[in-house]
């Protein structure tokens, strides 16, 4: 892995298997939705579909590294640009 993980706000990561994870909190069910919808239209964009979890005012992202042992380039892009999906009264 080249990059700082440090370089990618508000994401942690594990090393077995490899992946990156962020829990995001919103301030209610609608906020949540919304997005979720941007984030589907990412993932339609990119063809990268991370593992979701949500309930009413949060939603976890998980980005998994392809051959679960390296995290590339692509997998901190993504993340970066699901940060960019976040609102700013959102997560």
């Amino acid at each position: 892995m080249s990059e700082s993980l440090e370089t990618v706000d508000g994401w942690a990561h594990n090393d077995r298997p490899a992946n990156l994870h962020r829990r995001l909190v919103f301030n209610g069910y609608a906020d949540t939705r919304a997005f979720l919808d941007r984030l589907a239209t990412l993932s339609k964009e990119t063809g990268r579909y991370p593992d979701i979890s949500f309930g009413k005012t949060y939603a976890n992202v998980t980005i998994h590294a392809d051959d679960s042992k390296t995290l590339t380039a692509e997998d901190f892009d993504f993340a970066r640009r699901v940060n960019t999906l976040v609102s700013a009264d959102g997560g």
